[in-house]
């Protein structure tokens, strides 16, 4: 009896230890408005390390080993915290949240490499969320950047858009970092950031957080004109189906557009799945594809002086390709006096000065193919290993089709790139490991490309038959003058016979050699990339915060090897692939003193990469002062460095006739370009001397070895919350820059030091190469931006900002493409109606004319000032968790352009379908 009465003790005992082990609360979190159920609601057990989010319906299960009664916290972004108490979990617990504004409670990661408010940041940040993504008029969140306070951006086309801040605007800015989910975004090769070619898709994106300035000594090399980190969305918060489905137009002409494309579809479409599977493992699957007829660049301007293509027999225009085969055709005119001397009338008068005669070039509609599309996939596996170790694989990969704006416009026709992670991480450490690998795919160069086209039809000159297009330009100009026609008349006539049969792209014939000329690499004398570059990365980092009682430290160390393997069509690699290793550390230590007031921080890194002889150290220091509260007075100092990219070290690219893109490694100007034997001179000069005849035209280019470049950068701000509904944040910045980066255009004559061989086109060779300024370059500026809560759910933004440069080198093209201002208006409503269905939101962005100039000397010239409008109207199917929205970007369809050769940017119009958008 004793033994029976012993096991039922014993038994009710376990079932009571069972039964508290697998305690389940079970509820659903909703809104007071409308009774809206909210997801991803952080859930958690005070005094305990149990926690959950609720799902996409709102619910949440959250098992617990803690005895009842317990405390559950609940917070979530856009509401108030609350506590629940909960003394019986057998029935499902049903708990409504009060809405609240967000104003001064964003917290960000990225200035300090800590959690902290954004309030509180040592350093200028700026900030989106997911919220602020789906409730944007734009339609995408590269877009959404242009409104950011102290942010330039470069549209390249509708797929390719280049960030940057501080005023060093250009497209593929090697000098800012874009870091996604840990992963450095940059093209393995040419440096720079693929912009929303691969990354997130728009419903992954969980927050951007962009720093404005140098920002080296926390991510390294190349960060001094900012970095962009992106977050994607933990599967284990955010769960279930969601789908965002966008319909538009593009392209509706206006009487002042000279768009040559006919109203267009615009689609894109994302879908994400995310699932916890348990409390151990979850995954998520994302895909977005985006099509539609691409902007066409338009730009016209003479390159070679004053005229048109109707006046100017010398006409190039950067989006006319093939014109920058260029022949003075005095010999040609000589040529035909020594054969009949009854035309020397006519020809002696013309021989007086040079005659320069480019060949005609091709528009950019009908040469480019305008139809862009880009493939965006992602998946993701999140495990625990332990309930504070988690295991994270990854993989991303993208493909398409878009156009990209350098030294010439670039078509990047079904390119490749994928990245793939494995991460161990802790609450105080990670380890990660990254590749990213790319594929050029089929990138088609437009002005090299024209000039084989313009070669392959019919030859400038053909020595064996003495015919040729320059020829039969010739014999067309004097027919034309014995006719009577006036000088450029004549000059139209010429051309005029000397192109007939040119063939006309979207013809078979002129495609068929087209698709031979790019589709044959660079190398072998086609046009082709055959960049197959790849990218290796492993990095740790700890934080010793609780460890060290008096400072908190937060260490780590970076490894990255660049594998670069275009097989001498991009690189000088046409043995094997090029190696490039960096090896870098740092150290952040950061206090509270004065009763938490005052936090100061330090940073350190020491970076070394292979291709130089030094290492560098960077530094940052900071201070914030709570003057009062909500009040923050910030100043940092920042010392950035850049190792010179791939690119502009070591690019041996063949861009037309004689003519390189080029690295300023004293290995390709010494060792390849022979610059020691035949000196280089700038082409200005070059072109001075053809047109005056005088040699003392003719100025030496000085060159050494190119070298890092750094940045000294101080700012001060000041950032307050005002009665929790205005925000302000005021800041001023000062920077100085020692061994620029810049590029400069140069000829010099191989075989021969004679200048009379710079009187020949055929017979020098043009260089756009990366070097050092000798000058010390200041920039500085200065902004500000006000953010008001109105109530009711209206919010009102403005900003407003300023860069300037001084000591330019005239003899660099730096890329400080910037206007003198900017200013950004937003309004919006995030809630309208008695249920809240209704939202809306418009954003004004205005810049006024200013000056840019495009690397490798493709265009310079004033981009006209614009003012864009962009709205949408939003509302909610609350019942069937879903969303339709109609709107538009630059509504009042004003085609205006963010760089010279870029395309001019009309109106989209455009209708979305959101299923289950958090």
């Amino acid at each position: 009896m004793r033994k029976i009465l012993l096991l039922s003790l014993v038994f009710q005992l376990w079932l009571a230890e069972a039964s508290r082990a697998q305690q389940t609360i079970k509820g659903v979190v909703k809104s007071t408005v409308a009774g809206e159920t909210v997801a991803a609601v952080s859930v958690s057990i005070r005094n305990a390390s149990e926690g959950t989010y609720t799902n996409e319906r709102g619910r949440f299960e959250l098992r617990t080993h803690k005895a009842l009664p317990l405390t559950l916290l609940l917070s979530s972004v856009g509401f108030e915290p609350r506590e629940v108490v909960v003394s019986d979990a057998r029935q499902p617990l049903e708990i409504v949240l009060n809405p609240a504004s967000v104003l001064g409670s964003e917290v960000v990661v990225s200035s300090s490499r800590t959690r902290q408010r954004k309030l509180t940041s040592p350093v200028t940040i700026e900030q989106l969320s997911s919220k602020d993504i789906a409730n944007s008029p734009q339609l995408n969140y590269m877009d959404m950047m242009q409104g950011l306070k102290g942010v330039d951006v470069t549209v390249s086309s509708l797929g390719f858009t280049s960030v940057t801040t501080r005023g060093f605007n250009t497209s593929g800015n090697t000098n800012f970092t874009q870091i996604v989910d840990g992963m450095d975004n940059q093209a393995p090769g040419l440096n720079f950031p693929l912009g929303s070619a691969i990354g997130l898709t728009q419903l992954d994106v969980d927050n951007i957080e962009l720093l404005s300035g140098a920002s080296s000594a926390l991510y390294g090399s190349r960060g001094l004109n900012g970095t962009m980190v992106m977050t994607g969305k933990d599967p284990f918060k955010y769960q279930g189906l969601s789908l965002l489905v966008t319909q538009g137009v593009n392209h509706i002409k206006n009487n002042k557009s000279n768009d040559p494309v006919g109203a267009a579809p615009y689609y894109d479409w994302t879908l994400r799945w995310a699932k916890k599977v348990n409390e151990k493992l979850a995954f998520k699957v994302n895909i977005q594809y985006t099509q539609a007829k691409d902007w066409v660049a338009t730009d016209t301007a003479n390159k070679n002086g004053p005229g048109n293509r109707f006046t100017d027999p010398n006409y190039n225009s950067p989006n006319f390709y093939g014109g920058a085969t260029s022949v003075d055709i005095n010999p040609f005119l000589e040529a035909a006096r020594g054969m009949d001397a009854s035309l020397a009338p006519l020809i002696d008068p013309l021989l007086q000065h040079s005659n320069y005669v480019a060949r005609t070039g091709y528009a950019e509609y009908g040469y480019l193919d305008n139809n862009a599309r880009l493939l965006k996939t992602n998946a993701e596996i999140r495990y625990f290993i332990t309930p504070k170790t988690q295991l994270i694989a990854s993989g991303t990969f993208g493909t398409g089709s878009v156009v990209y704006t350098n030294d010439t416009r670039y078509q990047i026709k079904d390119f490749k790139v994928g990245q793939y992670r494995l991460e161990a991480r802790g609450d105080k450490w990670f380890v990660r490991s990254y590749t990213t690998q790319e594929n050029s795919g089929k990138t088609l160069i437009a002005g090299p490309t024209a000039q084989y086209i313009n070669e392959g039809w019919k030859p400038s000159y053909d020595e064996a038959t003495q015919d040729g297009w320059y020829p039969q330009y010739t014999m067309g100009l004097l027919t034309a003058l014995a006719g009577g026609a006036a000088l450029t008349d004549a000059h139209l006539a010429a051309r005029a016979a000397a192109d007939q049969g040119r063939l006309v792209p979207g013809t078979p014939e002129f495609e068929a050699l087209k698709t031979s000329i790019s589709g044959t690499p660079i190398s072998e004398g086609g046009t082709l990339f055959l960049d197959r570059s790849k990218l290796y990365n492993t990095e740790a980092q700890y934080n010793f915060a609780g460890l060290i009682p008096f400072v908190n430290i937060i260490a780590g160390a970076n490894w990255r090897l660049y594998n670069l393997n275009s097989r001498n069509t991009l690189f000088p690699d046409d043995d094997k692939p090029i190696d490039v290793n960096e090896y870098s550390g740092y150290v952040q230590l950061s206090k509270k003193m004065l009763q938490e007031r005052l936090s100061a921080a330090a940073s350190f890194r020491y970076d070394k990469n292979t291709l130089f002889k030094e290492p560098r150290v960077t530094s940052r220091a900071s201070l914030v002062f709570e003057a009062a509260p909500e009040h923050y007075i910030r100043f940092s100092y920042q010392n950035a460095y850049s190792f010179p990219s791939n690119i502009q070290a070591l690019q041996n690219t063949l861009n037309g006739y004689n003519s390189y893109s080029s690295g300023g490694s004293s290995f390709l100007l010494n060792g390849k370009y022979k610059f020691d034997q035949y000196p280089p001179y700038t082409l200005e000069s070059v072109q001075a001397y053809q047109q005056s005849g005088d040699p003392s035209a003719l100025k030496r280019f000085v060159y050494n070895d190119i070298k890092p470049q750094s940045v000294d950068a101080f700012e001060l701000g000041y950032a307050a919350l005002i009665g929790k509904r205005v925000l302000i944040d005021v800041l001023g910045y000062y920077s100085q820059w020692k061994n620029f980066i810049g590029y400069a255009n140069v000829a010099n004559t191989p075989g021969t030091q004679n200048p009379e061989a710079f009187k020949d086109h055929s017979k020098y060779t043009q260089y756009n190469i990366a070097f050092n300024g000798g000058e010390r370059v200041n920039t500085y500026g200065y902004a500000a931006s006000v953010s008001v809560d109105l109530s009711h759910n209206f919010l009102a933004k403005v900003n407003y900002y300023s860069d300037y440069l001084k000591n330019r080198n005239n003899s660099q093209v730096n890329n400080f493409n910037t206007p003198h201002y900017h200013i950004n208006m937003e309004f919006a409503n995030s809630g309208l109606g008695k249920k809240q269905q209704w939202s809306f939101n418009t954003a004004l962005r205005y810049k006024p004319g200013y000056f840019y100039v495009v690397s490798g000397g493709l265009a310079q010239g004033t981009v006209p000032a614009s003012a864009v409008v962009d709205a949408q109207i939003s509302y909610k199917l609350i019942k069937a968790h879903s969303g339709i929205r109609i709107g538009g970007t630059n509504i009042t369809n004003r085609y205006y352009s963010t760089g010279i050769a870029n395309p001019a940017i009309g109106a989209v119009y455009y209708a979305t379908f959101a299923y289950n958008i958090f």
